[in-house]
């Protein structure tokens, strides 16, 4: 073989050896790398991160923005109460100006019954009322003025007021509320004598619409005799009842119906409306003054619109100033100039803290009770107003051995209103 067909002749192979599994993957990788890093590739890596830094300072820029939702998150949605819907100190709604339900569950035959609430401008009011027979305004009997007669009264100290010397030691001695003389004013001639022991808070707890429903307001009269009994003036043979629930030592008031909003709702016979003239509506008014004796005061029934008339509203307390008697608010609108008035003119009066059963169920008559508590603690006394439903009934019955027993003293009407006055013994 010559020089140059040895220079030619190619040198053998060496055989390579089999990669490894780690190898080959480093290799792939390499290659995609490549690949990607070719000028097609970098442009996509450069736009992508473009984008990716623009969805960062959009999401810090945007604290609500979607990108922050979790899966099946939604939006919630929080609705502020009214003011003149809800009591800011209690929860409890100011305008319950509801259609009386008449419990079809109730022994005795079932009375017609009043409507029991209204619209305020920020509610609309669910249910629609029952059919009421009642007289117009305008059918109303209408008797002669008669000059009202205390009905009897007991000579003892009211049973419920009885302290015994171990809450007295305990609490430095007690308050006594008198009932008043010849020479005081009707509603304190009138009023329960009562004592309170120091240091207890107070709470007294108002029963309207008493009289429409007959069953229901038996039930209310045979409830014990610290519960203050509203009765309405309309209501059939109401001066029996009334005369009944004060032998029974119950506190008296008469409930008067005055005009609602809206005007869905009936307030009943001879009720005060802001359209009538200054004559009309006292002779409404005295009309239901002079239906029975024996009251402390007034306080509405409805009212929303009327109370918030200074006029009709006036003439109302210049006439409650003449017969010396007691003003509670029952507050079914926020704006009502009631105690203003009742204050400019020198009338005694006191304003509703909580609506027991703007909610007729037991459960929820029970939760405001417990409002009722808490407020008493925090201020001392408190005025609740509730209605002779069954279910409210029931409750009270339930609930006054546990507030007696926790220290509270469930006391007539009158004693809130002596008690923020200053009349005592």
């Amino acid at each position: 073989m010559t020089r140059k067909q040895r220079s030619r002749k190619k040198p053998a192979r060496r055989r390579r050896k089999s990669a490894s599994p780690l190898a080959k993957l480093g290799g792939a990788v390499g290659r995609t790398t490549r690949d990607a890093l070719s000028p097609v590739g970098w442009t996509r890596f450069a736009l992508g991160i473009l984008i990716g830094g623009a969805l960062g300072v959009a999401a810090a820029l945007i604290p609500d923005w979607p990108i922050y939702d979790r899966p099946g998150s939604v939006d919630k949605v929080i609705a502020a109460p009214s003011p003149e819907s809800h009591d800011p100190s209690t929860g409890a709604r100011m305008s319950i100006e509801m259609p009386q339900m008449v419990d079809s569950a109730a022994a005795a035959p079932q009375q017609p019954t009043a409507p029991m609430a209204e619209e305020s401008p920020p509610m609309v009011e669910e249910g629609a009322p029952p059919e009421i027979k009642t007289v117009q305004a305008a059918e109303a009997p209408v008797p002669q003025p008669a000059k009202q007669q205390p009905a009897a009264k007991p000579a003892a100290m009211h049973e419920a007021s009885v302290v015994s010397t171990a809450q007295a030691a305990e609490t430095g001695g007690v308050d006594v509320y008198p009932a008043g003389g010849p020479g005081d004013a009707a509603w304190l001639r009138n009023s329960i004598a009562f004592s309170v022991p120091r240091g207890h808070p107070v709470i007294a707890i108002v029963l309207d619409d008493v009289g429409v429903n007959r069953a229901h307001a038996e039930a209310a009269i045979n409830l014990p005799a610290e519960i203050t009994l509203s009765f309405m003036t309309y209501a059939d043979g109401v001066a029996g009842m009334a005369a009944r629930a004060h032998a029974r030592g119950h506190e008296l008031m008469v409930h008067v119906p005055m005009e609602p909003l809206g005007g869905k709702n009936d307030p009943g016979p001879n009720a005060l409306m802001v359209d009538l003239s200054d004559a009309e509506i006292l002779r409404r008014l005295r009309w239901g003054l002079d239906r029975f004796g024996g009251y402390v005061g007034i306080n509405n029934h409805m009212g929303s619109r009327f109370t918030q008339d200074d006029r009709g509203m006036r003439l109302v307390m210049e006439e409650l100033q003449r017969r010396h008697l007691l003003f509670l608010d029952s507050r079914t609108i926020a704006n009502s100039v009631g105690e203003r008035i009742a204050e400019q003119i020198g009338v005694a009066h006191v304003t509703r803290d909580v609506f027991l059963d703007d909610d007729m169920s037991g459960a929820a008559v029970v939760k405001q009770l417990e409002i009722a508590e808490r407020v008493a603690r925090e201020t001392g006394q408190v005025i609740a107003i509730g209605h002779p439903h069954p279910a409210t009934i029931a409750a009270i019955k339930a609930w006054l051995p546990r507030a007696k027993a926790q220290g509270f003293i469930i006391a007539p009407l009158s004693v809130v209103a002596k008690r923020q006055i200053g009349v005592t013994g």
